[in-house]
């Protein structure tokens, strides 16, 4: 499996890499202007922030102005963070560039954030699409460089990480939250309908599910890989149907999901069970999906106020942030984005305390050094993959009292610090 894994994840990395070689304009040297300005000189700390502020994973960005203003308020309250090398406390300022959620135009517009030679750090958040770019960009650039969300797997696998960081979930910890759940599903037939795209984490995910659902004793129809930007899903549908299958499994962004929902409606195809990754982490996102639509639908789950962690940048509880958000709004908080925005710069803000300066070398190490407890719990890199891993649970999206959809954790799989909740709740089903 590690083999299989391996060279999968080289061949997507390649691809990637053409994207990144063409960005880079081909040599390798660093940028002018990178490293530390001389004593004195240096007025700020400046974050290069890459993310998708458009296109179909807009979604995990939606909130990024608040928490980012919030969280910059509170580390520049005082002036900022005290640099040895310059004596003073410097202020954080974040830039940010577009990736239009694409691999291509993150690996770009990492490059000109590097190449520009204004920025101490870079930041690629959500993804393979963003993070696997990014942190090519950064380890070709010798950027020291900090990567939220995404499978862990597939990003250590991509390349051997020297300059970058992980702060990312374990595709094994979601896949085992999600077995837990189906082993407490009675009354289906036992046969699973994949839908899985071509992106990073479609491949690497329908492999791993697959694997593990044979061995629980599950049937499993699968009919391939289909492009990332499908808009007819009807074919694939059809299939499904045809296999019998009353649970549907897959992992899509949230327009490739509300298109391919809305066809196994027409289609008059509705399982007893539907377990997706990426498409609904938010209320919203549920919402969207047309009245009815969204009842008792089974999704990976980041983070949210029933976590019950706190943050020490905040100095606020989980509660209490998700709380804030809705009263300042008025519209229900997208917990995982606050959870890993927040977590982001809770480590960022410890390990720019623990330079004595800017050079490159000194903040890389002083990411990898950070450990501590959070909005997500205990954090510790691994020096040997680069990687924090964070918490994933299995939650059901249900109609709720203050807001028309509200999440549930039926599972907290590996992270038994985390309450989960009974029943799960399916039509023709029974629950253990």
């Amino acid at each position: 499996m590690k083999k299989r894994f391996k060279a999968l994840a080289a061949i997507i990395l390649a691809v990637l890499m053409g994207a990144i070689l063409v960005a880079c304009g081909g040599g390798s040297s660093k940028p002018a202007g990178s490293g530390a300005a001389p004593a004195g000189e240096k007025s700020e700390i400046v974050i290069g922030w890459v993310a998708p502020f458009t296109g179909p994973y807009a979604v995990f960005t939606q909130a990024f102005d608040w928490t980012s203003k919030l969280c910059l308020d509170k580390i520049n309250e005082d002036g900022g963070i005290y640099i040895e090398a310059y004596g003073k406390k410097l202020p954080v300022r974040i830039i940010t560039m577009d990736t239009e959620s694409d691999p291509t135009k993150a690996a770009e517009a990492a490059t000109k954030m590097v190449t520009d030679g204004e920025i101490d750090l870079l930041v690629g958040a959500w993804t393979p699409d963003t993070t696997i770019p990014v942190a090519g960009v950064a380890e070709r650039f010798q950027m020291p460089c900090l990567c939220p969300n995404s499978p862990a797997d597939s990003w250590a696998s991509s390349a051997e990480h020297e300059w970058s960081w992980g702060m990312m979930f374990k595709i094994a910890d979601y896949i085992n939250g999600d077995m837990l759940t189906l082993d407490k599903i009675e009354g289906t037939n036992k046969k699973v309908g994949f839908m899985f795209d071509s992106a990073v984490d479609g491949v690497l995910m329908s492999q791993m599910v697959g694997e593990e659902l044979t061995k629980r004793g599950y049937e499993v129809f699968d009919p391939g890989r289909y492009p990332e930007d499908t808009t007819d899903y009807t074919s694939v549908v059809k299939q499904i149907q045809a296999a019998d299958c009353d649970i549907v499994y897959g992992n899509m962004a949230l327009p490739q999901f509300q298109t391919a929902w809305g066809q196994f409606y027409e289609l008059g195809y509705k399982p007893k069970v539907l377990i997706v990754g990426k498409a609904l982490c938010f209320g919203t996102d549920v919402e969207s999906l047309g009245e009815g639509r969204g009842e008792n639908i089974i999704v990976e789950h980041n983070w949210d106020a029933s976590y019950g962690f706190n943050s020490p940048l905040l100095g606020m509880s989980s509660q209490e942030i998700a709380e804030k958000f809705e009263d300042e709004f008025g519209t229900q908080n997208p917990g995982t984005e606050l959870g890993y925005d927040i977590a982001a710069f809770e480590i960022l803000q410890l390990a720019l305390q623990g330079c004595k300066d800017l050079e490159p070398e000194t903040v890389r190490d002083a990411i990898g050094a950070v450990e501590y407890t959070g909005i997500f719990g205990d954090v510790k890199f691994s020096p040997e993959d680069h990687v924090a891993v964070f918490p994933i649970t299995t939650a059901q999206w249900r109609s709720g009292g203050k807001w028309p959809y509200e999440v549930h954790v039926v599972s907290h799989g590996n992270f038994t610090a985390i309450p989960e909740e009974d029943p799960l709740t399916f039509e023709d089903t029974t629950q253990k």
